[in-house]
């Protein structure tokens, strides 16, 4: 009975670890996310904060670097997960927005930083993650045609120098057998006259 119980115990205790072993990759793909919606979450207040200290400033270049680094910050959250990616960008976008006559004041004509606003602010926070998205495909696509190339290119390259190799190769073995002709001929008349000087030499004359 105590050998039939200790059997029974195991089983369970083989199931439960088997369970334990699947929820694990579940449980820390959630961490994970929420490691990164964390993180988006202060970043986006750290970005608003800064916007605000800059618009009661008179830098405009450096709110244009700010709005730079915000693309940036989103670039990177995209890469790790659009959705939260999408609400860093609407609580950026939601600033903006609600202070866009100040916004404008302080920017006034200068074409660059009208453009970046722009760029956070004229479409949706989903069209803004779709063109970094985008982005990301279209430079990974050249990336890839990019490497192509370099790979053909040394093919091509190896290719051109292997034919080289064998077109020196023969102009070297035809040169060496011409060389050896002619020696052999020059010796061949060498050996003639040797041979007829030794039997006129034999006759007497």
């Amino acid at each position: 009975m105590k050998k039939i119980l200790f059997a029974v115990a195991a089983v369970a205790f083989t199931f439960a670890s088997c369970g334990n072993k699947t929820q694990a990759p579940v449980e820390a793909a959630v961490d994970s996310t929420e490691v990164v919606a964390q993180e988006a979450n202060a970043a986006a207040d750290e970005a608003v904060a800064n916007l605000t200290e800059l618009l009661n400033g008179k830098d405009v270049n450096k709110f244009q670097e700010a709005l730079d680094a915000i693309k940036a910050k989103a670039a990177e959250l995209v890469a790790l997960n659009p959705e939260i990616a999408k609400e860093y960008v609407a609580k950026v976008q939601n600033f903006l927005k609600e202070n866009a006559d100040k916004v404008k004041a302080f920017v006034g004509d200068n074409a660059a930083v009208n453009a970046a606003v722009s760029a956070l602010t004229a479409v949706s926070a989903d069209e803004v993650v779709s063109g970094f998205m985008s982005a990301v495909g279209d430079a990974a696509t050249n990336a890839a045609e990019g490497a192509k190339e370099a790979v053909d290119g040394a093919v091509d390259n190896a290719k051109d120098a292997a034919n080289k190799a064998v077109e020196d190769a023969k102009a070297v073995t035809e040169d060496k057998v011409k060389e050896a002709v002619k020696d052999a001929k020059e010796k061949g008349a060498v050996a003639i006259d040797d041979a007829a000087a030794a039997a006129k030499k034999k006759l007497g004359l």
